[in-house]
């Protein structure tokens, strides 16, 4: 073979180990190459753990997320044999909120002994909020109701949210109770001064005597309110309280997760 065959077939040698090298190269990145994500079960990218943490996971590691502080719970009579049940927490997660974690109240009479089955639930918690989950209606039959323990049944699992949610988005105004000595009535308008619409948002509001102690509470729905508007929300109970209402807390509650 002379030299000048021995150099053709060399080049060709050379195009052909470049052609398969451009074809296996994109027959990986096709078909075979994993792009890492945060939910493929590995710690890769910059994740802090698996698929968790770093810049382009949203969902915390366990390590880096508070842990949500219930700060109380109570039961009050509504009418009846009929109760509702409230638990105050804090998530003291400045950016991270969580999506859904279910949770359970369980009431006891002053025997200690359940008055009512254990009442499941879900909700969702916003990032660097105090909040209410309230529960209604819980009939106890004979039982009267001394007591509440409220506690999550799912651990808590916390993503970031938009940064606008670190501060309420929504607040209230002309709060007015009337017909206190029979059947009471709560007005109180919700004020949206932001520039965002919101959706499905439930409003608790609680009433404390003169010494902090809760009276009564009740929930209601906003369905949606738009930006830059204000919505009058209303409360009822069928009997009167038992104590005089001093202060009057109204909590809007936006899920960040399910807004646009």
């Amino acid at each position: 073979m002379d030299y000048s065959t021995r150099k053709k077939l060399g080049c060709m040698g050379i195009v052909t180990v470049i052609i398969f090298a451009i074809a296996g190269y994109f027959f990986y990145e096709t078909f075979i190459k994993v792009t890492p994500t945060c939910f493929d079960g590995k710690q890769n990218q910059d994740e802090q753990g698996i698929d968790c943490g770093g810049s382009i996971c949203a969902k915390l590691c366990p390590f880096q997320a508070k842990t949500i502080v219930p700060l109380w719970s109570r039961v009050f009579h509504v009418a009846g044999d009929v109760y509702s049940a409230v638990a105050y927490i804090e998530n003291q997660n400045v950016t991270a909120g969580v999506t859904q974690v279910n949770y359970e109240f369980r009431v006891y009479d002053s025997e200690n002994l359940l008055a009512s089955d254990p009442i499941d639930g879900t909700t969702f918690i916003g990032p660097n909020d105090k909040t209410a989950i309230f529960e209604t209606p819980i009939k106890t039959g004979n039982r009267v109701p001394t007591s509440v323990f409220f506690t999550f049944t799912s651990t808590p699992v916390f993503t970031t949210t938009d940064p606008k949610y670190q501060v309420p988005q929504l607040s209230s105004a002309n709060t007015k109770l009337t017909d206190i000595d029979t059947a009471p009535k709560l007005s109180a308008d919700i004020v949206n001064n932001t520039l965002s619409d919101y959706k499905n948002i439930p409003v608790v509001a609680l009433l404390y005597d003169a010494d902090g102690n809760l009276i009564s509470g009740s929930q209601t729905q906003i369905d949606s309110i738009a930006q830059q508007s204000t919505q009058t929300v209303y409360f009822t109970w069928p009997t009167k309280f038992d104590k005089p209402v001093a202060r009057i807390e109204i909590i809007p509650r936006i899920n960040p997760y399910i807004q646009k």
